[in-house]
């Protein structure tokens, strides 16, 4: 049950935008305080500008830890209207509070103005951790990392770990236990119930685990999702470059990557962005996303319209032919989307392209199917051909144009994609227009590439 579902959450919504209108201020304050941050967000997504602003400042005034939790947890446009309402010194105030990758991750939600603002109010001796982790690549594991980790030497008893646990009750989610060498290069990982099974004499050497699942500061961080889900990890160790441990990706930031991923994939299969939700009341910035995919499909719309007009005018006299055409072209778009959609999310999850994927046996699995497809759906065109204008060639025209093409846009849908990534390209790019507009000039040719051959038995 999400937490739009939930019951509570919906009365807790309604509750607090009651007490808003009303000015309720210290009733607000102490319904804050019995409420996750969570369902805060949630509530603050379904109110106006103006209460949503309320709300946070009574949060900011008097729970400002949890404000932070909030601001991450909402949607990116609620987020951003209510930090462009906040002061730089207050939004400074608030990254200077929160954990290093929460404080990164409200530092890149802001507009380039407004974040100049409050980088320039901050205090630097607090903010090294976080201007080093600006240093990272975007959507690297080196900027949505947590620096705040847990490690022990490998020559620690399990005795004097679990002391030492005890005395850093402040580390988040302590999942494993990192082990280190002298200089702090990670040499092994052992889970918490190992050192609480384990005798108390034992080192960490003993009942480690070398074969270790990590990732450099430089790892995409959509391979840490991939990782994370493989290997069914709720946290994954990052290094650096000489193997010394620098964090930890934990699973709710896994979660969080997740979602933000196939949310981007999404945005690319129809040639645009994420972008445009931070720019909703500006269309012509919304307007400049949209455009350059949809000029590249213009393209392609017209040189289909050019190639129709073409055979048109070749057939002049045969107009009842071009009521196949749209059949064509659409069952070649359709097939072909299905197919660069299937591959596209593959690629994103991992199910495609780690070691042992044998590109030809997948692309070989696609044609079988889309072989099928078109077997069935040219049956059904040819029959309404046959049926409708009594004209078996016309039949066989149209039966065969519908597995020409739906099998073609099925190789398509599924090569061009794994082209892409070879090319270090984003394959989701491939999944849109792209395939699309080839898929309606391809139908269109071949169609009429059969009816020129057959046209001495189609007219009467």
């Amino acid at each position: 049950m999400t937490l739009t579902e939930n019951p509570r959450s919906r009365r807790f919504a309604v509750t607090l935008r009651r007490l808003v209108r009303r000015g309720a201020s210290s009733r607000i304050t102490n319904l804050l305080k019995r409420v996750r941050p969570e369902d805060v967000a949630v509530a603050l997504g379904g109110m106006t500008p103006a209460e949503q602003i309320a709300v946070f400042r009574i949060l900011l005034k008097d729970y400002a830890e949890a404000s932070v939790d909030v601001l991450t947890e909402l949607e990116p446009t609620v987020r951003l209207a209510i930090l462009e309402r906040l002061s730089p010194e207050q939004i400074a105030h608030l990254v200077e509070k929160a954990a290093v990758d929460d404080a990164v991750f409200l530092i890149e939600s802001l507009p380039p103005d407004l974040k100049e603002q409050v980088m320039d109010l901050v205090d630097v001796r607090d903010m090294t951790e976080v201007q080093s982790h600006l240093t990272y690549e975007d959507d690297s594991a080196g900027r949505i990392m947590d620096p705040q980790l847990f490690s022990l030497p490998e020559s620690t008893t399990v005795m004097e770990a679990i002391n030492s646990i005890r005395e850093h009750p402040d580390v988040e989610m302590i999942f494993y236990l990192y082990v280190v060498d002298e200089g702090g290069r990670l040499v092994g990982v052992t889970s918490l119930r190992q050192i609480l099974v384990s005798p108390g004499d034992r080192t960490l050497q003993e009942i480690m685990q070398s074969d270790l699942i990590k990732v450099t500061t430089e790892t995409d961080q959509e391979v840490v999702a991939q990782l994370a889900a493989r290997y069914d990890l709720l946290a994954i160790p990052v290094t650096d470059d000489l193997n010394r441990l620098v964090g930890t990706v934990t699973v709710d930031d896994i979660v969080d990557i997740v979602q933000e991923e196939a949310t981007e994939d999404f945005y690319k299969i129809v040639g645009s962005s994420d972008d445009e939700l931070q720019f909703q009341g500006k269309p012509w910035r919304v307007a400049g996303i949209r455009l350059p995919w949809l000029f590249a499909n213009m393209v392609g719309l017209l040189l289909s319209g050019f190639l129709l007009e073409y055979f048109q005018a070749r057939f002049d006299g045969a107009l009842f032919l071009l009521g196949f055409v749209p059949l064509v072209m659409g069952m070649g778009g359709t097939t072909g989307s299905q197919a660069s959609t299937i591959t596209v999310r593959g690629l994103a999850t991992g199910r495609l392209g780690g070691e042992g994927f044998r590109y030809r046996t997948f692309v070989s699995q696609q044609l079988k199917v889309g072989f099928v497809v078109a077997l069935c759906t040219g049956f059904l065109g040819g029959v309404v051909a046959v049926v409708k204008y009594q004209n078996v060639i016309l039949g066989l025209t149209v039966w065969v144009s519908l597995l020409v093409v739906v099998v073609l846009a099925t190789a398509s849908g599924s090569l061009v994609p794994l082209l892409f990534r070879r090319l270090g390209i984003d394959p989701a790019v491939s999944a849109g227009p792209l395939v699309t507009m080839s898929s309606d000039a391809l139908g269109i040719l071949v169609y009429f590439g059969l009816v020129t051959l057959l046209i001495g038995f189609l007219l009467p």
